[in-house]
């Protein structure tokens, strides 16, 4: 609960600071507006509240099917949680652009289990406590195309490229357990993969007032990359307020929609990650732009 109250606070005072900030420096705001449509370069920090509905399937190396791990069900994860989320856009010319993103998504939850879960070759028992670690952060590259570049809107096609990086660490422990790991009662699970994304989409932006901005985008895409199946929905709608020529606020949406199953190696072994990731979660996100 305490922890509750933490985020909730921080993310009332980052939004006070918003909604106090323009009218605190607004003897400071320029007589001559910068259209930001067309920066060269746009540096952007968040704070987002991330309403996170992931899950995970991990597999065994004989091919045996594991449990799927709805995180926040089974693993007590947040379903909320404030982190932070990095974004640069240099733009070369006035129609092309290079975007990259990391949104950090680092989470622990504590459970005591009311059924068995298998993890590739361990499971773990009901009625053991379970203390774990989930760390399901994603990288985001795009490129941008202006098809119409006007000074009021810059519309146009993306193509991106990613990854989702799951890191799983479970500790578990009861009065027995089953499973390659097992010790004393105690059985520790920890599994890493990196898997890739990719989309294609399009993009606008539209300048509505002198200091005021507002956009969106929606990309989507369903390939397959070597062992990996993915499918992703991604959207997006933000808006900007700039208290100058160089500094700005923002207040935006975000969702992300990622499915890749894992087809096992050839020899697989127990280090070895195959079965499926669902990567879901939605976001409320406010911030900082610095634009050069």
């Amino acid at each position: 609960m305490t922890s509750r109250f933490i985020r909730v606070g921080l993310l009332g005072a980052v939004m006070a600071f918003g909604l106090a900030a323009p009218r605190v420096i607004s003897a400071q705001a320029p007589t001559t507006f910068t259209n930001h449509l067309y920066d060269k370069l746009q540096l952007n920090f968040d704070l987002t509240t991330v309403l996170n509905r992931s899950q995970a399937r991990v597999d065994g190396s004989n091919g045996s099917t594991g449990t799927n791990i709805n995180f926040r069900e089974i693993l007590g994860i947040s379903g909320t949680s404030i982190q932070p989320a990095l974004g640069l856009v240099w733009k070369p010319g006035r129609r092309t652009e290079f975007a990259v993103g990391y949104q950090f998504i680092n989470q622990s939850g504590d459970r005591l289990l009311d059924k068995q879960i298998v993890i590739g070759d361990d499971s773990i028992d009901a009625d053991f406590n379970v203390k774990s670690k989930i760390g399901a952060s994603n990288a985001t590259f795009q490129f941008r195309y202006s098809i119409f570049a006007a000074p009021k809107h810059n519309i146009g096609l993306a193509i991106g490229f990613g990854g989702v990086f799951l890191d799983m660490q479970l500790d578990a422990t009861a009065n027995g357990c089953t499973g390659t790991q097992c010790q004393s009662g105690a059985v520790n699970v920890a599994k890493k993969l990196t898997g890739p994304t990719a989309s294609l989409g399009a993009f606008g932006r539209w300048r509505v007032g002198d200091s005021w901005y507002v956009g969106g985008d929606f990309r989507g895409v369903g390939a397959n990359v070597d062992r990996f199946d993915v499918s992703v929905l991604e959207a997006a709608a933000f808006g900007r307020y700039f208290l100058s020529n160089r500094w700005g606020l923002e207040a935006g949406w975000n969702y992300t929609d990622v499915t890749i199953n894992v087809a096992p190696k050839d020899g697989a072994t127990a280090s070895d990650v195959a079965g499926r990731i669902k990567y879901g979660y939605s976001s409320l996100k406010v911030g900082v732009v610095a634009a050069f």
